[in-house]
């Protein structure tokens, strides 16, 4: 059997991962105080513990298994050492069981740049507006 594409495997870890990542901002929404910053000082800018520890997750994992890959974070934090904790190894197995586009399928590992926003909406989910995040 022919080994799976990078891309196929890339998207399933995706999926595995922002499942993490959304368990980690729901649990950081229901604490009462999300941890607001104001990025730059901006006060139409916010950041939350919802997005840096989401962030973190995402790109921990994607950098782990995927380290010959260009991994860049919205909130560009960097790496911690306590974000091997977070680090998810899983694999969607219905991600990886689709077919590749041919056109794609011998995409190398180190072609890839992967943007990681994990919380788009901040301002709304500060504010409590679900519907819009």
């Amino acid at each position: 059997a022919a080994a799976t594409p990078v891309l196929l495997r890339v998207l399933s870890s995706s999926v595995s991962v922002a499942k993490r990542a959304g368990h980690i901002i729901r649990d950081i929404s229901a604490r009462k105080d999300v941890g607001i910053v104001l990025k730059g000082g901006r006060s139409d800018d916010p950041q939350t513990d919802a997005d840096r520890t989401a962030e973190r997750c995402i790109v921990a994992s994607l950098r782990h298994q995927f380290p010959h890959a260009k991994i860049i974070g919205e909130e560009n934090l960097g790496s911690a050492e306590e974000d091997k904790l977070l680090v998810v190894t899983s694999q969607d197995e219905a991600v990886l069981q689709q077919q590749c586009p041919a056109n794609l399928a011998n995409v190398k590992e180190e072609e890839l740049v992967v943007w990681v926003d994990p919380l788009d909406g901040t301002s709304e989910f500060t504010a409590g507006y679900w519907e819009n995040v």
